[in-house]
């Protein structure tokens, strides 16, 4: 079996345990695909899984994400098969007034915290070790304490860490910043301690979205916030992906009016200019051409970020923030 972790130097010495670790799957990565597949085998199975996360508790990157994160989409559709993370309730306040829950960043941790306390554990057929890192198909290594530990893979070894989701207090960033601006991951943004003259976000993801959306919220004024964007996405309109009853024939008559539309199309770009034309796909400003069709779950409803300033500089440096 070649090495899953090849370019991590094996060390040999005395911290190795004596005994190796029977499982038949070895799981990397506790985030919400190792939780979701670990849950599915459990079910499914009486196959013993072994767990191992680089942080302290399950979440992945829920684990570094900033205070103020939220799911994109209804709680219902996010998590595992045995427990539903969704209360089954809408929102009565807020620009997602009248949809299904989203879940926020704390509830999310609790969540998978709670399925692995409640259900993993205690199944007795799951094994959980945080705060280590897999170093090659049969070793994994604290740390904190460098104890290493071998394992026996009966099965197969399952790379949950794959998608190598990361958010921007994870690393740096990959553009120059100005001297003597003020540069803060969107984890410190809550921390600002005085007003500042204007406010930039650089990205056009999820996570810039909700920079911006969150400055809004704050009360800051439009006028003074200015995404750097490199690309504009196709957005899909939340309100037509809920999981209720009272949704349902909006719900399947949008994906109905998808399939017409990939029928009707007549090439890529006439396919997206219909679905936008239906109201299937949207876009923050419709006068620039999207250029990504991976799509997002529009955030809180269409255009609801219209009127700040955008702009898509080659060489974007950070301004005061």
């Amino acid at each position: 079996m070649g090495k899953l972790l090849p370019s991590i130097r094996q060390i040999k010495d005395h911290r190795m345990t004596p005994d190796a670790i029977d499982a038949d799957y070895l799981i990397v990565g506790a985030g919400a695909a190792g939780m979701a597949f670990a849950d599915t085998i459990l079910t499914d199975t009486d196959a013993r899984i072994l767990m191992v996360d680089r942080h302290h508790r399950p979440g992945g990157h829920w684990n570094d994400a900033y205070p103020f994160v939220r799911l994109h989409q209804p709680s219902a559709f996010y998590g595992a098969n045995s427990r539903e993370l969704s209360h089954g309730t809408k929102d009565a306040v807020g620009w997602n007034k009248g949809l299904y829950d989203l879940a926020g960043g704390a509830e999310v941790l609790g969540y998978f915290d709670q399925l692995m306390q409640q259900r993993f554990l205690p199944s007795g057929r799951v094994q959980y070790f945080p705060m280590c890192n897999v170093t090659s198909d049969d070793e994994f290594e604290s740390v904190l304490t460098g104890q290493r530990h071998r394992v026996k893979v009966k099965k197969k070894i399952v790379d949950a860490t794959y998608a190598a989701t990361a958010v921007p207090s994870t690393h740096p960033p990959k553009y120059s910043v100005a001297p003597g601006a003020r540069f803060v991951p969107l984890n410190d943004l809550p921390k600002v301690a005085q007003p500042q003259a204007d406010y930039v976000v650089v990205g056009s993801g999820k996570t810039g979205i909700d920079a911006c959306l969150w400055l809004l919220e704050q009360g800051v004024g439009p006028e003074r916030i200015r995404w750097i964007m490199p690309r504009d996405a196709w957005l899909l309109d939340r309100a037509k992906i809920q999981p209720g009853d009272e949704f349902f024939f909006d719900t399947i008559g949008s994906f109905a009016r998808q399939f017409e539309a990939v029928v009707a199309a007549r090439s890529l770009t006439d396919l997206f200019d219909r679905l936008e034309a239906g109201g299937e796909l949207l876009r923050i400003d419709s006068s620039v051409p999207a250029q990504s069709h991976s799509g997002l779950w529009c955030p809180y409803g269409p255009a609801s970020t219209s009127h700040c300033r955008w702009c898509a500089p080659a060489n974007p440096l950070l301004a005061p923030l």
